[in-house]
C-alpha cells in the first residue's frame, strides 16, 4: 500500500513521505505561513507519488489557513503542471489544485509504480 506521512513538523515548516510497502519512495519538504506555502524540496522518482507528495502538503497547508502554494522552477514535473503549476506561474490557488482531476483519471495518465 502507498502510504503518505508528515515527518519533520516544525512552528512553520513541514514534510511529507511516501512509503510503498514500508519502504521510503519520496519526500517533499516545505514552509508555510500566513496564507502562503512555498516549496522547498521535492524527491520522488515517479510521477502519481509526486503529485500525491504535493496533494498531501497542500492538504495539509490548507488545513492550517493556507490559500496558496508556490513550488520552485527547478521542481516543475508533470504532476505539478496538473495541479496548475507552470512556467509562467509558479504559484497556485490550493482549493483549485486539489480539486483537479488526479492523475488517475488524466488522459495523459502515468503508469503505476512498480
Amino acid at each position: 500500500m502507498l502510504v503518505f506521512r508528515p515527518k519533520d513538523e516544525k512552528e512553520k515548516t513541514a514534510a511529507y513521505e511516501a512509503e510503498l510497502e514500508g519502504v521510503k519512495c519520496g519526500r517533499c519538504e516545505f514552509t508555510f505561513s500566513g496564507w502562503q506555502m512555498f516549496f522547498t524540496l521535492i524527491e520522488s522518482s515517479d510521477d502519481i507519488i509526486t503529485e500525491g507528495l504535493l496533494r498531501s502538503a497542500m492538504n495539509y497547508c490548507a488545513n492550517r489557513g493556507v490559500y496558496t502554494a508556490s513550488i520552485g522552477s527547478d521542481m516543475l514535473s508533470p504532476a505539478a503542471k496538473r495541479l496548475g503549476f507552470s512556467e509562467e506561474d509558479l504559484t497556485v490557488d490550493i482549493p483549485d489544485a486539489l480539486t483537479s482531476a488526479c492523475c488517475c483519471h488524466s488522459p495523459d495518465k502515468p503508469e503505476k509504480p512498480e
